[in-house]
């Protein structure tokens, strides 16, 4: 495989899965599937599992395809950024709330969120790396050694 790979809704079945295609067998698929929908056998951790996983906690085995989606599939990134930020909203708000000239809190509250998302896209690599062993999954890339 190139790398490319298809979407399964997709592909072009073989001419000899002809057999599906009677009465019988699989559904035919809903309208509109060809959009990119995740895989139905991939299993969601509950809220309080997502945000045990948010602030860096493990997730059982059973969650891998879903933990492996969220740090090599498509906006990785941006996930991975948002999570510093996402950190950070509760000392903005008590920042926020703090007595003193709002023009003080207001350019501390937009400090304190814009190094959190800079932060995040700066170290995204290293903690998607670190995340990824963290749930037994192979490192995407090396860190060298000199």
């Amino acid at each position: 495989m190139d790398g490319q790979g298809e979407h399964p809704a997709t592909e072009t079945p073989p001419a000899g899965d002809a057999a599906q295609a009677r009465p019988g067998g699989p559904e035919p698929e809903p309208a509109g599937a060809g959009a990119v929908s995740p895989p139905r056998d991939r299993e969601t951790p509950p809220l309080a599992g997502r945000l045990h996983y948010l602030i860096g906690g493990t997730l059982p085995p059973r969650y891998n395809d879903w933990v492996s989606n969220d740090l090599t599939g498509p906006g990785w990134r941006v996930r991975q950024a948002l999570r510093p930020f996402l950190l950070m909203v509760p000392f903005a708000i008590v920042f926020a709330l703090l007595p003193g000239q709002v023009s003080v809190r207001l350019t501390l509250v937009v400090f304190l969120l814009l190094s959190g998302i800079g932060l995040g896209f700066a170290t995204s690599g290293f903690f998607r790396n670190r995340r990824l062993e963290q749930h037994g999954f192979p490192p995407v890339f090396t860190v060298s050694e000199d």
